[in-house]
């Protein structure tokens, strides 16, 4: 059994470590899944550049913002994940796909999202469900819409404290192991893959969601 200042001792590392050393042991399976996405996502921010650099008003500006911080969350989300604060990581998930789903809502004029996100009438938790209302006035099918759908299915897991919460802070490899924070370990290498894979797979349609705002916007 650990003693008080043993715990207090656990805690305070955990609180000032910079997590080196777990990302290390992310980067020994995952590191072709992070230059991926780095390329997918560099990508993505050029796109957006060149959308924001034509930027003359309010509506647009709020458009490009919500681009802009689905782009930043993303990037942030996975380096939570390779850092080891799966918890973190995929709470952070959750707002990379409602800021997609907002996004393409308020490019799309007619849906009238724009004015009521702008007016503060309209919650983010309903753009996913929206945006799969208005998928043909937003021209979205194909590869982009079964992605929204399958992150959505993937970040309903964080929408809640679940048992895959509880095991984050269990060792699967070790028995009677238990982590504070930060962690990798080899029993949960399958979800790990998962999660990385994820993002890499929503990743890689990101230039297509940054193209498609564009795009719906140039109707306006």
């Amino acid at each position: 059994m650990e003693t008080l200042e043993e715990a207090r001792d656990t805690i305070f590392k955990e609180l000032t470590s910079n997590d080196a050393e777990v990302r290390s042991d992310y980067l020994k399976h995952f590191e072709g899944g992070a230059k991926a996405f780095a390329e997918y996502m560099a990508d993505s921010f050029v796109k957006w550049r060149a959308f924001d650099s034509h930027i003359k008003d309010d509506e647009r500006a709020h458009v490009s913002a919500l681009v802009y911080i689905a782009i930043t969350l993303h990037v942030l989300s996975m380096k939570l994940l390779l850092s080891g604060q799966t918890i973190a990581a995929g709470n952070l998930f959750r707002q990379v796909i409602e800021s997609i789903a907002l996004a393409l809502l308020c490019a799309g004029k007619d849906t009238g999202v724009l004015q009521r996100f702008m007016q503060n009438k309209y919650s983010s938790k309903n753009a996913v469900r929206d945006v799969l209302r208005h998928y043909e006035k937003l021209s979205l099918k194909g590869d982009a819409l079964d992605a929204l759908k399958d992150s959505q299915e993937f970040y309903h897991m964080y929408s809640h404290v679940t048992k895959m919460t509880i095991a984050v802070g269990m060792s699967f490899s070790q028995s009677g192991a238990l982590y504070v924070g930060a962690s990798f370990d080899d029993g949960k290498l399958e979800q790990y893959k998962r999660e990385v894979d994820g993002r890499v797979s929503l990743a890689k349609m990101f230039p297509n969601f940054v193209e498609g705002v564009t795009q719906n916007v140039g109707k306006w």
